[in-house]
């Protein structure tokens, strides 16, 4: 897949996710096979406003790229003075939020909002690409509700106003992240546009990323939740594709080292902040794995990364040795 000039391969995309798509997580992405990461969410007022308090959120390396920066806002002026600035900061792409459905985003204007105001939304996208030299793309959804799908009209909009691409997440704002999203709508966006479309939601287990791209057409996926403690998605997904066969789970050697890794990492980033950080992905982790449940429950506890990283090491030996034992049992 191409974004313009920029070659994202087969177009394996993690998605941008608030509270877990930082650096140390597109990091871990980029490493196990996608060819495209994300930043969190960032406020365009907040950026303009005081750029110093999105220092964290903004901060790149050359190892994650390509990388987007993905912004959310109403005020056209506005999102183009935070396009302006993030084309200086090392990004690879700028990407507006069209989509997100939490209520203190929507009352501003932004996100889920603007499906019920297509002109606004072309003004926006409009402003943000005279702005930029990088190229611009949409992230959004199927429409604000079951009786108001716009999504062909958004997509169609978003091209006429200089977008490159359009990634889409099937579900209306009112199902939020419940219910199904409806792939099909994926498809009829993709027979709609000329630029590339990138298609989101369900994907679970690699299958489901072959699945979506033979059903839709779709020029590339993004990957969200799936991605969370299970960064080799992406390289999984990548073996189906080329290969017709998706790697295994990783052994509890290699999700333990990861772990470790990114605990590591974060406390880098994050100083004191990145253990109790660390905690949710803990559990991410160990998702499925035998004696998970006590594992987090004493994880969530833990204030120290030593603790953390003694904790890690028990469970993730103890859950090898099990595993051997059943394998050498008659």
């Amino acid at each position: 897949m191409k974004i313009k000039d920029l070659d994202l391969g087969l177009g394996l995309a993690a998605a941008p996710i608030a509270g877990v798509s930082d650096l140390a997580f597109r990091l871990l992405a980029r490493r196990n096979g996608a060819d495209l990461v994300f930043t969190e969410m960032i406020s365009s007022t907040s950026l303009t406003r005081n750029p110093g308090l999105n220092a964290r959120h903004i901060m790149t390396d050359d190892e994650e790229r390509p990388v987007a920066a993905q912004i959310f806002g109403a005020d056209p002026d506005e999102m183009a003075r935070a396009a302006s600035i993030l084309s200086e900061k090392g990004f690879d792409l700028i990407d507006i939020n069209i989509g997100c459905p939490v209520r203190k985003v929507i009352r501003s204007g932004a996100g889920s909002a603007l499906l019920r105001d297509i002109r606004q939304a072309w003004k926006v996208i409009h402003a943000v690409v005279h702005a930029t030299h990088l190229p611009v793309t949409v992230k959004t959804r199927s429409g604000w509700d079951q009786e108001s799908l716009c999504a062909v009209d958004l997509a169609l909009a978003a091209e006429d106003a200089g977008a490159a691409a359009l990634t889409l997440h099937p579900r209306t704002k009112s199902q939020a992240f419940c219910g199904r999203s409806d792939w099909e709508i994926i498809r009829k966006v993709k027979a709609s546009l000329k630029i590339p479309v990138i298609g989101n939601g369900d994907i679970k287990v690699p299958e489901d990323g072959e699945r979506m791209f033979r059903e839709t057409h779709c020029d590339g996926i993004m990957i969200g939740r799936a991605a969370m403690g299970n960064p080799w998605i992406f390289s999984s997904l990548r073996s189906l594709l080329l290969y017709g066969k998706a790697d295994p789970r990783p052994d509890p050697e290699t999700i333990k080292q990861t772990l470790l890794m990114h605990l590591k990492m974060e406390v880098e980033l994050k100083g004191g902040k990145g253990v109790p950080y660390m905690r949710k992905f803990a559990g991410w982790y160990s998702r499925g794995l035998p004696g998970s449940a006590e594992f987090r429950n004493r994880i969530h506890r833990v204030e120290h990364d030593e603790e953390f990283r003694r904790l890690v090491k028990e469970y993730f030996d103890s859950v090898k040795n099990r595993i051997w034992a059943d394998r050498a049992a008659p």
